[in-house]
């Protein structure tokens, strides 16, 4: 087998390699977007409810719904923590990938 026909087959399993992990990081970005959407939507209607004007009767169960909002909130927090970690893994080893492919995409031009 020659240079070149082995520079060509590992360039076609470069490519195949980063197209895996840019599907892995799209696989993986979807939670976070799902997440930080939920906690967005979450932020406004506790800045709306934080923000309407007190009243006594309620003030009891607005500020549990407040407690509880925040609860949410933090749990939700850790949660987006965890998956962009996860989504940071999986970037690192998109740009690793995508860094091979074009390298031997380089040689296999320079070879042939």
């Amino acid at each position: 087998m020659t240079r070149a026909r082995k520079l060509l087959r590992l360039s076609e399993l470069a490519s195949l390699k980063a197209d895996r992990a840019k599907a892995e990081l799209a696989a993986a970005r979807t939670p976070v977007d799902r997440l930080s959407a939920e906690i967005g939507a979450l932020r406004v209607a506790r800045l709306t409810r934080a923000a309407e004007t007190p009243d006594p009767i309620g003030a009891a169960a607005r500020t549990a719904w407040l407690r509880q909002t925040d609860r949410q909130l933090r749990d939700l927090m850790a949660d987006l923590a965890r998956v962009r970690i996860v989504m940071e893994d999986k970037l690192d080893a998109a740009r690793i990938e995508e860094g091979r492919r074009q390298v031997l995409e380089k040689l296999k031009n320079q070879a042939s």
